[in-house]
Formats: C-alpha cells, sequence, structure tokens
C-alpha cells in the first residue's frame, strides 16, 4: 500500500484571489473601452449629421445670394427705381 504524501502548507488562496480581481478589472476595463466607442460612435455620426446640414443651408443660401445678386433682377429694381448709368461727371477715379 502506498501512502501519499500529505502537503507541508495548505495550498494558497491569495493567488487565485488576484487572478480573479485581475480578470474583473481586464473585462470592466474592456467594458469602459466598449462603451467610450460606442459613445464616440454616436458623437460623430451627430457631427456628420451637423455637416451635411450645414452643407445643405451653405448650398441654399449660396443660391438665394446667386438669385439677388443676378443682373435681371437689378436691372429691374434699377427701373423700378428710376435708376440709369451714371451721368458724365458722376464717377471720380481716384489714382
Amino acid at each position: 500500500m502506498s501512502r501519499r504524501a500529505k502537503p507541508s502548507k495548505t495550498p494558497s488562496k491569495v493567488i487565485p484571489a488576484i487572478l480573479a480581481v485581475l480578470i474583473a478589472a481586464v473585462g470592466f476595463a474592456t467594458l469602459m473601452v466598449r462603451l467610450e466607442v460606442t459613445r464616440e460612435g454616436y458623437r460623430l455620426s451627430a457631427l456628420r449629421n451637423d455637416i451635411a446640414k450645414l452643407q445643405d443651408e451653405n448650398r441654399r443660401l449660396r443660391l438665394a445670394s446667386a438669385e439677388l445678386s443676378s443682373h435681371e433682377r437689378l436691372r429691374a429694381l434699377a427701373a423700378q427705381y428710376h435708376l440709369g448709368p451714371p451721368a458724365r461727371g458722376q464717377v471720380v477715379m481716384l489714382p
């Protein structure tokens, strides 16, 4: 009959506890990183939407500016307000 040798010390429970804490910390850190990535994704999406809206508004304002400064419109307004080309002597050229 063979006898087993008894260990001189009971196995330490510190190492499994440290491993459990490390695993929990890594899991928590991973969760926090993923949460931050998701937040940044939503923020980036909102910024892209804002950029698209501002580009549309810019196009609309450029079109309105072009329409308001069109030669046909200005000629019609000049006639409406009895404006015409400047008379001789009304334009002064500066050196």
